[in-house]
């Protein structure tokens, strides 16, 4: 059974992304968490009361939207789960549990100044879990995965053993998969990953482009048609988390369709 977690904050984006994680996965033998959280810590009087409010509102709303949900899909096994926490954090730590196999969240794009300084949840879950994240840009609508595009680095990943959710997906949606490395010139190192995906439907494309890595794969995302990207997030030192620019969170907010983000 496919166990995927999806905090809703009951926005249409995050509605959007419950929708998608179901079409995703399929109704059958899939158990779905519906994650809500409010509030923040505080053991101040007026706080509490405030809390009180908020979390008997999340109960009225969470469970119209289980009843909608359930009519609509009656195989899937749906839990939901209303907790007072910071949204980043309690996320994370529920996909570093072990309990489920991917969160699935619903993202707005965001710009400039605002991307800097506001970041988002997603972007934040992605950089402190270890679990698969799918990440559903707002407006997406679901199409059948025939093309997955696994976008991969000079040195793609130190553990074959990362892309397993890669495989999984593509297996069960029989998606070609197309490795794309985004490059000044060709590198060996692609053979690494051929290697760990030798059973499966694979090609590999190359574009040479123009230093935006970002701008360079949307570019070719839009051209492309496909489903799904897929993206590894390798550990980086302070050091080089404060120099280089995280491709992979940048892509949170501007991937033109859902992103996989796996961690090496």
């Amino acid at each position: 059974m496919n166990k995927i977690l999806v905090p809703v904050d009951f926005s249409d984006t995050s509605s959007n992304a419950l929708s998608y994680a179901i079409q995703l996965f399929g109704s059958t033998s899939l158990e779905v968490t519906i994650l809500h959280i409010y509030g923040a810590r505080s053991t101040a009087l007026l706080m509490k009361n405030i809390d009180d409010v908020l979390e008997k509102d999340a109960k009225k709303r969470m469970d119209g939207l289980l009843e909608n949900v359930q009519k609509d899909h009656p195989e899937v096994v749906f839990k939901t789960r209303i907790v007072k926490d910071y949204a980043v954090s309690a996320i994370a730590s529920l996909g570093d549990s072990g309990h489920y196999d991917f969160i699935v969240m619903g993202t707005k794009g965001a710009s400039g100044l605002k991307e800097v300084f506001m970041g988002s949840v997603a972007g934040g879950v992605v950089s402190k879990t270890s679990a698969p994240v799918i990440v559903v840009p707002d407006g997406h609508t679901y199409r059948p995965l025939e093309k997955i595009v696994f976008a991969v680095s000079d040195d793609p990943f130190s553990d074959p053993e990362v892309i397993g959710p890669l495989i999984k997906v593509a297996g069960m949606h029989q998606s070609n998969i197309k490795i794309l490395h985004i490059a000044d010139k060709k590198t060996p190192q692609i053979e690494k990953v051929l290697d760990a995906m030798k059973d499966l439907n694979t090609s590999v494309d190359y574009a040479f482009g123009t230093g935006d890595t970002n701008k360079d794969l949307n570019e070719y995302l839009m051209k492309d048609f496909s489903g799904l990207v897929c993206l590894i997030r390798a550990k980086k030192g302070f050091m080089d988390r404060l120099l280089n620019e995280s491709v992979t969170l940048k892509q949170t907010f501007n991937s033109p369709v859902p992103l996989l983000i796996l961690h090496d």
